[in-house]
Formats: C-alpha cells, structure tokens, sequence
C-alpha cells in the first residue's frame, strides 16, 4: 500500500484501486482500552475504593471534587496501559470512551496527579493500601502456607534525588518482597542507591508474618540471596519456624567448610540437574560467628574466566537451610524457585510497569511513582487470580494481557435501562477473559 499526503487527505493504492482518505477527530464513546474498565470495577469489587477511605479518609469538599481512589487508579491504569510518565495520564483523560465506561465524569490531569505523588505522608498511605491489598489476596487464596521471597532491584538515573550504589553508578533501589504463590508483592520500599542491600530485608519479613497471620495463613518458607546472610534472619526464622534457603557470603567461615570438603565426596548434580555437565554438588555444616547453625548445599565448576583479580580454578555458589529433611536436589530445586517469582516481578514492574524511571528530582515524587507502579502490578496479579481466570491466564505476563485484555476496543451502550459492554474483534479466548470478569461482579453503587 502506498500513501500519498494532499492537505488533510490521504490517497493510497492498494493494488490497482485508488481511495481517498479523510482525518477527522471523534469523541465517539468507542475506547481502544475497554480493559482498564474492567480493571476499575473488578479492583471497586475487591474493596480497594475502601481501602483507600480507611488511610485518606472520606472525600471532603465539593461534590465534583475527584476523590483520591480515582486519582491513585489512574496512575495505576496508566502504567497498565503501557504508560511510563507521568504525562502519559493525559492520553486516558482525552479517551472519553474510557472516562465513559468507567462511570466518571472526569479523569485527573497529569499536574494534579504530579502534585499527588509529592504530597507529605502520600507514600506511607500507598504503601499501606497495598499491604491490605495483599492481606485480602492471601486471604481470598485457597493456600495456607506461603513461601516469601526478597531481593533488592536497582536502576540508573541523574536524578539529584540518586546516590551512587555498590555498582558504581547513580541508582535509585527497590526492596520489594512477594508471596510467590500468589505473585503479589507485599512489601516494598524505594531508597537511594547507596543503601545496602541488606538493611531493611529483615523488617519485611517481620511485616511479611504478620500480614500472613492478619489473614489467617503462615509464612513456611523464606528465600533470599545474600542479602538475607544475617543473624537475626537466622534466628527469626527459627523462632517463627520458617524453613530459609538462603545465598550465603563466601567469608572465611564459609571458605573453611569448604576447604574441608573431601575430593570424594563432590557428587555431580542428579535428576533435573544432571545436564549441568562439570557441576558438582557437596553439603556440609556451617556455624555463624554468633553460633547459628545451619546445613550448607555448595555447588562448585569450572571458573570459565580466571583473572589477575580471581586465580580461582574453580568457582562456588552455596545455600544455606534450616531444614534437616530436605534433600539436595528439592532443596537446589525449591531455592532456584525465587527466579520465577522474586526475580521476575523486579523485571516485570521495571519493564512493564515503568518503575525503572524516575520522574523528579524530588525524592518523595520518586518514590511515590514507584509505589503507582507496584500497585499496578499487584492489581494484575489480583485481576488474574480471582477474575480472568483460567491457569493459562495467570501464567500470563503483562505484555500479554496488554494485548490480549487492556488494550482492547469496546464501547458501553444504554438500552432504556440495560447498560451493554460491546468487545470489538475479538478471539473467544479474549471474550472468555471479559466473561469470567463478569461473571465475577456484583451491582455496585457508584
């Protein structure tokens, strides 16, 4: 096809049939994102429009005032969406089709959504309407026992807000926690890059137990890398009984045990891991220097690149557990789960969601946009555990269901006193998704 310009006018072939073209603009109540409608409803029938009242009250002022569960769900919607500025707010509120089907009179603007995110004690509340979203989310979950995963995330930026991190760069971090049945992040903090990334791993999995017991469930199990390698997450955890799999340092504690580690007793991996050819695995025990005691699975190969910096023929990876039962191939195998959990929210909510950007030099906007961000993605999670449904769906990843259910056309008709949701050019396992959301709603008041 080929297109020629004229003024407003476009002419194109299309083989040998010629056509003219006329761009006009319409404010036909048609949206190409019918699925954040759906967001907006599914997330009122979970009770988040609720959660909001009990951290920033009820709305006061005048009746046309947008209250603040809107305002915070059109941050979130953006970032559904595939925006990652705070400009991008601006594209929805010209979507009267969407402002249509959500049952709004209005959307907030993108300064008055900036000026939101910067406004004093804004992150706590955030924060603490995302715990309750992840209360609810482990309530509503037919599992009683979860497993908790940690890890730090980090991202470049010139912000002056930044701080240079162990990796040598300006950075701002992200210590997020997630229930990795569930996929849902429930703890999450924002800090400057010069943060280690041990401080603050503790008090989340402290905040982790105690959300687990708010929804009467229990914490089974803890997985860290590094990080975690601390005393009190040791004794925690056996205080609580949470069996930890966790990354040990390589100190000289560590390098003693291995040291005394006989040729032959390195046996090569078995089962799942028996194609990991020159990988070989020994277990031992390691004692901390405040006397915590633990079993130690040591994996150690071939060093594939020897250096001036490390001579080392070989190179070591060691896991440190509390549990006596397990063994080493599920406990090789349950530590390796945090990949598919931990590690890959912190991809998602950066590559999917935006919060690898900050957008002010200011450091509470920061952070804020970041906690917008993280909601989002836990109001995905939410949407395909209890509404999409479908075990399909729920391994599905964001850029999936951008395409398969956000950004999707559809339009809301009123038939005298029927209300009709229209899905434009759809496949029926996209119409399904809408249908199993549906099905799952009630009349709710607006």
């Amino acid at each position: 096809m080929v297109l020629l310009k004229r003024g407003h006018s476009y002419f194109g072939r299309i083989g040998h049939v010629y056509f003219g073209i006329t761009l006009k603009m319409s404010t036909e109540d048609v949206t190409g994102r019918i699925g954040l409608s759906f967001v907006w409803h599914c997330m009122k029938h979970f009770g988040f429009s609720e959660m909001v009242a009990k951290e920033y009250g009820t709305k006061k002022g005048s009746n046309r005032e947008i209250g603040i569960d809107r305002k915070i769900m059109v941050g979130a919607l953006a970032r559904m969406s595939g925006g990652d500025r705070i400009e991008d707010v601006e594209n929805l509120r010209a979507d009267k089709g969407l402002i249509n089907s959500l049952g709004w009179e209005a959307m907030v603007g993108a300064d008055a959504y900036g000026n939101m995110l910067g406004q004093k004690r804004m992150n706590g509340k955030l924060r603490s309407v995302d715990d309750a979203m992840a209360v609810k989310a482990m309530k509503k979950s037919s599992e009683m026992e979860f497993t908790y995963d940690n890890d730090a995330t980090y991202f470049d930026s010139d912000k002056k807000s930044a701080a240079y991190s162990y990796k040598k760069a300006r950075q701002f971090s992200g210590l997020i926690g997630c229930i990795a049945e569930l996929g849902v992040i429930n703890t999450m903090e924002f800090r400057r890059g010069n943060i280690s990334p041990q401080t603050g791993v503790l008090n989340q999995l402290r905040k982790a137990v105690m959300q687990a017991k708010a929804a009467g469930k229990k914490i089974k199990i803890f997985r860290s890398d590094s990080a975690g390698h601390q005393n009190k997450i040791f004794r925690f955890c056996d205080d609580e009984s949470i069996d930890y799999y966790i990354s040990l340092d390589k100190n000289e504690a560590i390098k003693i045990c291995i040291g005394a580690i006989k040729e032959n007793q390195w046996q090569p991996l078995m089962e799942k891991y028996q194609a990991r050819l020159g990988t070989e695995w020994a277990e031992s025990v390691y004692v901390t220097n405040e006397g915590v005691s633990m079993r130690i699975l040591i994996l150690r190969w071939a060093n594939p690149d020897p250096t001036l910096f490390d001579e080392s023929p070989l190179c070591y990876h060691v896991i440190g557990t509390n549990n006596n039962k397990i063994k080493a191939m599920e406990w090789l195998e349950l530590h390796n789960g945090r990949m598919g959990s931990i590690e890959l929210s912190n991809k998602e909510i950066k590559s999917e969601f935006g919060c690898d950007y900050a957008p002010s030099n200011e450091f509470g906007k920061n952070r804020g946009y970041f906690l917008i961000g993280v909601m989002a993605y836990n109001m995905m999670q939410i949407m395909k555990l209890f509404y999409i449904g479908g075990d399909a769906q729920i391994k599905l990843g964001m850029k999936a269901l951008r395409f398969k259910f956000i950004n999707v056309c559809g339009k809301i008709i009123k038939t005298g006193r029927i209300f009709y949701c229209k899905i434009i050019n759809v496949t029926e396992e996209v119409f399904e998704m809408f249908r199993n959301c549906k099905s799952k709603l009630i009349i709710v008041n607006y």
